[in-house]
């Protein structure tokens, strides 16, 4: 057993010393815990650790796309998941951000991501108007700004409404004691902790009526998304309900070979990506050649990226 210890240590001491033997490390800033943005980047991390040979990639929660730009802007995250509104705004210092984040390279569109209002079946709350005067969790900036916008398709303003702001886990958890009327959740393509929770107790998610849903059609930054049926217990038909499109980002202080691979492996392992999470399948070609055509790319690409584009015909 103390000559396996020592062979340990010794090995271990060579992997430090060895030049060329330290994984290239790839931090990946995501959301909350509970969140779509989260679950796509455990998901991602695996996939990269698992075909760029010599790294190591590591998701990490972020409270919000808020928070995900200022990591990958202050170098403490290799890549992040951004929210398109909070990319665009982030950089230009404007809106919530009171300087420009804009630190930061564009590599790629990433999935389109849905929240939407939930509630337990007997809360009384059938559609959005419903929830004028109440109690309302919203995760962060980005987030509580898409409800606003949903909820004034409705004529409800945040002063008719009693925001709290915490966690998705957070209203998960105000949700089952009843502090909270109604929680503001992410929950497509897929959350697992919205599963887990609509299978202990009945829950209605709310979505929007088709007319007022093409409102969010004259946003660059919204889309409409849809939630197939049976995609959590007791939700027997598909909703439409307040999406947006993702980005992924880097540090511009990033290597260009490292990010070229990245966006390399992410789209020629597409199919094994959303084996992982459903939220992997968005990440393709055709939905990047999408953002160039309607001018939705919010910064300049990072080197990297820019050249796997090229080579892919997406950009001339």
């Amino acid at each position: 057993m103390r000559r396996r210890l020592i062979t340990s240590f010794v090995l271990l001491i060579l992997a430090l010393v060895v030049p060329g033997t330290a994984a290239t490390r790839i931090t990946i800033a995501t959301g909350p815990w509970g969140g779509v943005y989260f679950l796509v980047g455990t998901a991602m991390a695996h996939l990269l650790s698992k075909h760029i040979p010599g790294s190591t990639a590591i998701a990490e929660p972020a409270t919000g796309s808020a928070h995900s730009l200022e990591l990958v802007h202050r170098g403490e995250a290799t890549i992040g998941l951004v929210g398109l509104a909070s990319a665009h705004f982030g950089v230009r210092g404007q809106r919530e951000f009171d300087k420009k984040y804009d630190n930061v390279g564009f590599m790629m569109a990433a999935m389109d991501s849905g929240q939407s209002i939930v509630t337990l079946v007997d809360s009384g709350i059938k559609a959005f108007g419903d929830v004028k005067g109440l109690r309302v969790g919203v995760n962060a900036p980005a987030s509580k700004t898409q409800l606003l916008a949903a909820l004034k398709l409705y004529g409800i303003s945040e002063g008719g409404l009693r925001l709290s702001v915490m966690s998705y886990t957070e209203q998960l958890a105000a949700l089952r004691e009843g502090t909270i009327d109604a929680g503001f959740i992410a929950l497509s393509p897929y959350n697992p902790d919205l599963a887990a929770f609509a299978s202990a107790q009945p829950i209605r998610i709310l979505g929007l009526d088709a007319t007022r849903a093409k409102a969010f059609d004259e946003s660059p930054f919204w889309t409409p998304v849809t939630l197939l049926a049976r995609t959590y217990q007791g939700q027997d038909r598909d909703l439409l309900v307040p999406g947006a499109h993702a980005t992924l980002l880097a540090n511009k202080q990033a290597d260009p070979e490292l990010i070229y691979q990245i966006v390399k492996t992410i789209v020629e392992r597409n199919r094994e990506f959303a084996d992982l999470q459903p939220g992997g399948r968005d990440f393709t070609i055709d939905k990047m050649r999408m953002f160039v055509e309607q001018n939705l790319v919010p910064m300049p690409f990072h080197p990297g990226a820019e050249r796997y584009w090229r080579e892919k015909g997406v950009l001339r």
